[in-house]
């Protein structure tokens, strides 16, 4: 009782904060709309904008509002579901993951690797999950994904863990993150890393970074299973990113890009599939334009998952709004490539990817292909 008040405390009181926070971007772009209407010439030395007390008691009153979701929050039942409130968590991680950061908001998500247990001592293979964006380490627990689970535990002696994370920071600071974790974690002798969308760039940023540093962990690392994950960029961010250039274009609708360039870095880098500082560091926020491509890593086997809502064995099989097909199957990035294997599923949406017993059917042909003496 007193943990789940806690901890519903600690929620109540990030979610003020943010509310504080987003409440003051709102103004902010309210106050600079009205001052462009008012001053439409730019004049200099004209100051067409109301008394600032106006808009400062605007953002009084969004404090307070913050302070009443925090007191609803903390009245509300103890005893009520905790999956809810992580998946409000996870959503709101994925969408302001690094403002909730850069304000120290308790509301950011650690990284975790779950379930918090000392490892299997005589596990030979360790499988980890990792989720993609907005979600978190529930989406697997699934009849299909646990059914692999069990399978993998048997065939391979398997120990499985998730890995929960702020989906909102940028996917190379979660790669580093993870690297690390894994550096400082006592490992069997073998890893396979299955993620799905943002979490499959995640692995691929934390294999390269770690065999950047020369950590021990990656020559574990034997396969690495990608579901629906934007290799080539993310359709949606793109025109995302487009419709808010345009707002630039009149000093009118230029203070609405204020609001969306509130969006997370782990949303933007998915415009191109950014998995490395070094793809966004020194450029524009609202690029159109993509970068140098990380090479795949040529020491461990690979599998790109993609899903069609098309009909089998349509001509040009379409994804949906969030990943495309070519873009999951990295054809364009990588044309030709050793170790990679490439699978397209038709009438598959992107989100029912990890839950579809085909999706598993499929990763355990392909270990037990591509592992020796299996």
């Amino acid at each position: 009782m007193k943990k789940i008040g806690r901890n519903a405390g600690k929620n109540a009181g990030g979610l003020a904060q943010l509310v504080t926070r987003f409440g003051n971007e709102i103004t902010q772009v309210v106050q600079d709309i009205h001052g462009a209407i008012a001053n439409p010439f730019h004049l200099r030395g004209h100051d067409y904008t109301p008394a600032p007390m106006v808009y400062g008691l605007v953002r009084y009153g969004f404090r307070q509002v913050g302070n009443v979701a925090s007191m609803a929050d903390l009245l509300a039942d103890p005893h009520q579901e905790l999956r809810d409130s992580l998946d409000l968590q996870s959503i709101i991680n994925g969408i302001f993951g690094q403002l909730l950061v850069e304000q120290h908001n308790r509301y950011a998500l650690p990284m975790t690797l779950l379930p918090k247990k000392p490892p299997l001592a005589d596990a030979d293979t360790l499988v980890i999950f990792l989720h993609g964006l907005c979600m978190n380490d529930a989406c697997w627990n699934n009849p299909a994904a646990n059914s692999f689970s069990q399978w993998a535990r048997q065939h391979y002696n398997a120990d499985i863990r998730y890995l929960r994370y702020n989906t909102g920071l940028h996917i190379s600071d979660n790669g580093r993150k993870f690297a690390g974790l894994l550096a400082h974690t006592v490992l069997p002798k073998r890893i396979i890393l299955v993620g799905h969308s943002m979490g499959g760039l995640v692995a691929r940023s934390a294999l390269y970074q770690g065999r950047q540093r020369g950590d021990h962990w990656v020559n574990k690392v034997t396969h690495l299973a990608c579901l629906g994950s934007p290799h080539q960029g993310a359709l949606l961010e793109r025109f995302s990113n487009e419709a808010n250039r345009l707002l630039g274009h009149t000093p009118y609708s230029r203070p609405l890009m204020r609001l969306a360039n509130l969006r997370s870095d782990g949303i933007r880098d998915l415009r191109f599939g950014y998995v490395l500082e070094d793809q966004w560091r020194d450029r524009p926020l609202d690029d159109p334009r993509p970068t140098s491509k990380v090479p795949l890593d040529p020491h461990v086997q690979q599998l790109f998952i993609a899903g069609s809502v098309s009909k089998p064995n349509h001509a040009h099989p379409r994804g949906d709004w969030l990943v495309t097909v070519d873009s999951a199957l990295a054809e364009h990035l990588y044309a030709q490539a050793n170790h990679l294997t490439r699978e397209l599923f038709y009438q598959m949406g992107h989100m029912a990817m990890i839950e579809q017993t085909r999706t598993y059917a499929r990763i355990q042909q392909w270990l037990d292909e591509s592992t020796p003496g299996t």
